[in-house]
């Protein structure tokens, strides 16, 4: 059961709150509408993100007392090896457990394709997987950047891409985790318990990242700190695009 704050067991709460909560459900929801593009769906998951962080509102606000079915939600397809601690770094400030699924099929030409698996209640494993593909994009992008960028100053890029997608993992699991900690934000008992249920046949998957040691693997590792911040704050995600992505959401916090 939750444990209602004193501040708002005193005087319960505010017309003021009330919207705020309403405004951060109705971007969830919106999250969730099968009719909202891509860039609807994680301009208005970050947004709520925010006004979360911003307005000081706890999770339990948000949730019904009336429990959700645990479910999963899964990514795009994914294929560089950072997907494993850019995962991590977003399960658990979205209240999920994540695991990777891996297949081929006739439509990749049998190739092998790699899709992580949020688990958890079945907005938070939405929101999570939005999430991740919202920002694994960002950092294959930038880091693709990094690493053009310091081939054509040095004739050679080793280092340059793990170092700025690392960095830029470390600069969005920390972004994340300081609203974790201020909302209190954890996993749900309920979901690690079935999780583990779940995951006892799991194999042990080869996760880690190497960097190679070169004149500007540490400043790649700088910027991508940087650039991992900045894409949780979203301040890419504040004013819509010019076709007009985000706007559904734009227009609930004006709302």
């Amino acid at each position: 059961m939750h444990r209602v704050p004193a501040r708002l067991r005193r005087c319960g709460m505010s017309g003021d709150r009330s919207k705020i909560v309403e405004r951060i459900r109705k971007l969830l929801a919106l999250a969730d509408d099968k009719g909202a593009t891509e860039a609807e769906a994680v301009a208005a998951v970050m947004m709520a993100q925010r006004l979360m962080a911003e307005n000081d509102v706890a999770d339990w606000e948000l949730h019904s007392m009336d429990e959700q079915p645990i479910a999963t939600a899964e990514s795009e397809p994914v294929r560089r090896r950072w997907r494993w601690t850019l995962a991590d770094a977003i399960s658990s400030n979205f209240r999920c457990r994540y695991y990777q699924n891996r297949k081929r099929c006739a439509p990749t030409g049998w190739k092998t394709e790699y899709r992580m698996i949020f688990y958890g209640y079945e907005s938070d494993a939405k929101a999570a997987a939005l999430a991740f593909d919202y920002l694994y994009k960002i950092g294959d992008r930038l880091g693709c950047r990094q690493a053009g960028k310091a081939y054509r100053e040095h004739g050679y890029s080793d280092g340059a891409y793990n170092g700025f997608v690392l960095g830029f993992v470390a600069g969005v699991r920390s972004e994340l985790e300081k609203q974790s900690q201020a909302l209190l934000i954890v996993v749900p008992p309920k979901v690690n318990e079935s999780y583990e249920a779940f995951s006892v046949d799991f194999g042990k998957a080869k996760t880690d990242v190497s960097v190679a040691r070169t004149s500007f693997s540490l400043g790649a590792y700088e910027s991508g700190l940087k650039e991992g911040r900045d894409a949780v704050r979203s301040r890419r995600m504040d004013a819509p695009d010019e076709d007009g992505d985000g706007m559904r959401a734009v227009a609930l916090l004006t709302e």
